[in-house]
Formats: C-alpha cells, sequence, structure tokens
C-alpha cells in the first residue's frame, strides 16, 4: 500500500481553461480510450484555431497516458503549427511554450535527453528572441528547464532556471498569484528529483505556511498540491497525524474545487486512506478508500491502474479489520509500504 509521491499536475494541468472543450474535461473524467476518441470526434467538428489547438493539447496528453509517446509528440507538433510566438498574443504564445515544453519532456521519457535539452534551449533562444526574455513564455520555459536540469542532477543549471522562472513570474503576475507559487513547488519537486529530501520538505512546508490561510488560495488545485506533497514525506517519517492532516486538508480543496466525484479528488482520498491505516485508523481509512474505489471505477473502469490500486488499498484494510477480530490471523497482514 503507498501514496504515490508523483503528481499528475503535469500531465492533466491544475484546473480546466475556461471554455474548455469536451477532450479537455474528459481527460480527468473518463477513461484514456475514451477520451482519446472524444477528443477525436470533436476535432471533426468545425472549429476555432483557439478550441483546435487546445483539443489537440489534450489528445497528446491522452496518448501519452496510453504509452504511444511518439503519437503523441507528433499530435502536439501538429498543434504548434496553429499558433506562434507573438506580442500581441499573450495566451497563443504561453501555449505555444507549453506545447514545445511537452515534446521536450516527453523526449526524456523516451530517453533522448540530448535531444531534449537542445530543444529546451533552442526555444528559450527563440523566445527570448521574439518576444522578451522577462515574458511569461519565458517564465514556463526556464521552470521546466529547472525540472529536466534537476532530473538530470545538475543543480547549478537547475537552481539557475528555477531562479529565472520566478523571477519572471513574480514580475508578471505577483508573489502570491497561484502560477508563481506553483513555480516555487516545482523548486521542491526538483529538490527532491536531486535527492535533496531535508531541504525538499523545507520548502513545501514554507509553501503550506504561506497559502494556509491565505484567502485567494482557499480552494485553489495548487495549495492540494503542495500538501499532497509534504502530507507524503511526513508520512515517510512517520509523522502520520501531520500527514493525515494535510491529506484531509488536500481532500477538501479538490473536493471543492473539483467536485466529489473527480478522479483528481479521488487521489486525496486515496492518500489519506492509506495514512489512516497506517496509523490504525481502519474504519476511517476503509471510507476514504471505499469513496476512492467508486470514484475511479465509475471514471476510469475496473481495470484502470488507479482503480487496481485502490482496490488493493482497500483490500489490505478489510483484512487488517479481519486480522484484528481474529487475533490468531495477525501475522498473515502483510503491512504497508512507505511511500
Amino acid at each position: 500500500m503507498s501514496a504515490s509521491i508523483a503528481l499528475s499536475h503535469a500531465a492533466f494541468g491544475q484546473t480546466a481553461t475556461p471554455g474548455a472543450s469536451r477532450c479537455e474535461q474528459s481527460l480527468t473524467q473518463q477513461p484514456v480510450a475514451t477520451t482519446i476518441e472524444t477528443c477525436r470526434e470533436e476535432l471533426a467538428a468545425p472549429l476555432t484555431t483557439t478550441k483546435r489547438v487546445n483539443v489537440l493539447e489534450n489528445l497528446g496528453k491522452a496518448y501519452l497516458a496510453q504509452n504511444e509517446p511518439e503519437l503523441a509528440m507528433s499530435t502536439w507538433r501538429e498543434a504548434g503549427q496553429y499558433i506562434a510566438l507573438d506580442r500581441k498574443n499573450p495566451a497563443g504564445s504561453e501555449q505555444w511554450a507549453r506545447l514545445q515544453v511537452l515534446v521536450a519532456q516527453t523526449l526524456v521519457q523516451v530517453d533522448k535527453v540530448k535531444d531534449a535539452e537542445s530543444l529546451f534551449l533552442t526555444t528559450a533562444e527563440r523566445i527570448d528572441r521574439e518576444v522578451g526574455r522577462f515574458t511569461l513564455p519565458a517564465g514556463i520555459l526556464q521552470d521546466a528547464l529547472g525540472s529536466f536540469y534537476a532530473l538530470q542532477n545538475q543543480p547549478q543549471k537547475a537552481e539557475e532556471a528555477f531562479r529565472k522562472s520566478r523571477i519572471i513570474h513574480e514580475i508578471r503576475l505577483g508573489k502570491m498569484h497561484p502560477r508563481t507559487i506553483e513555480t516555487r513547488m516545482n523548486y521542491a519537486v526538483g529538490l527532491l528529483d536531486m535527492g535533496k529530501e531535508p531541504e525538499a520538505k523545507a520548502e513545501f512546508q514554507v509553501l503550506a505556511d504561506v497559502i494556509a490561510d491565505h484567502p485567494d488560495f482557499l480552494n485553489q488545485p495548487i495549495k492540494a498540491e503542495v500538501l499532497t506533497f509534504l502530507g507524503t514525506l511526513q508520512m515517510r517519517e512517520d509523522d502520520l497525524v501531520n500527514a493525515a492532516k494535510n491529506y484531509q486538508t488536500a481532500f477538501e480543496v479538490r473536493q471543492a474545487a473539483f467536485g466529489p466525484d473527480d478522479v483528481r479528488t479521488s487521489q486525496s482520498l486515496n492518500n489519506l486512506g492509506v495514512v489512516l491505516y497506517r496509523a490504525g485508523d481502519l474504519q476511517r481509512a476503509e471510507k476514504a478508500l471505499s469513496r476512492a474505489y467508486v470514484i475511479r471505477k465509475d471514471s476510469l473502469g475496473d481495470n484502470d491502474a488507479l482503480t487496481l490500486s485502490t482496490q488493493k488499498n482497500l483490500q489490505a484494510v478489510i483484512a487488517a479489520q479481519n486480522a484484528a477480530k481474529n487475533p490468531s490471523t495477525i501475522q498473515q497482514v502483510t503491512p504497508p509500504k512507505k511511500p
């Protein structure tokens, strides 16, 4: 039984964009195969350029979730042909930059690290040249470049890229904007990738304290992201009380932001069930995991990896309950693994 430290916000996004396409909505609500079919159907209908790019971006994410990286990258490259860097179109420029980042990140996944770095650097140069080095497209690129160098365990380059991204976001959006906080969270994730867990935990704690009572972050998904990372690190240290508290708050935020039946909400329920199980609160653990299982089963199907993972966790809780009723079998219960 485990609570994953890896989050999906890079793949699925934190929130749906205004006027989200059916394709985008399906991405976090339905099985991948259904999403792909929905996206293809939507592409066959008349669409504005903006909506077409949105659908293609999310179709590429669905292909990647289906373990088809080459098809994902070709879809994102196609989407990139409909937009360009343009000072007069900041939103389009940001989306263009995001598409390049998605391709570069996927190149890393298929072990084409040199190609990925080349794309990151040439894209950064082009953004600086065509729209400016202190624009949000530049911030997006530097944030992703920091994550890339962190994964390659190049701390100096990672720190420099993250520093540039944070400066850009603070200048353009302000220190307390959710996207600025997200860049700081990504820096903390980068520290994890570089094996600097104590430093990462300290960064997550600072972020959690900064946004804890801030009215602008009451139901902001980024708050749930931060608390999920912090909770998982606390659980690794057997600080189960604080881990449960943070997972509970993350659940409440996601439920308010996405709804009670959203797959993203189920992630927090699953995490909460795991930590309650480890704390010996089997009744509450069963309740949380049962809800998570129903959401995932209904949205993703019986055989999805997330559904099966929660099912396994729930079975472990029920086995522990049965063992508690019959002490002679308690040695047969496999203790949960730390995340």
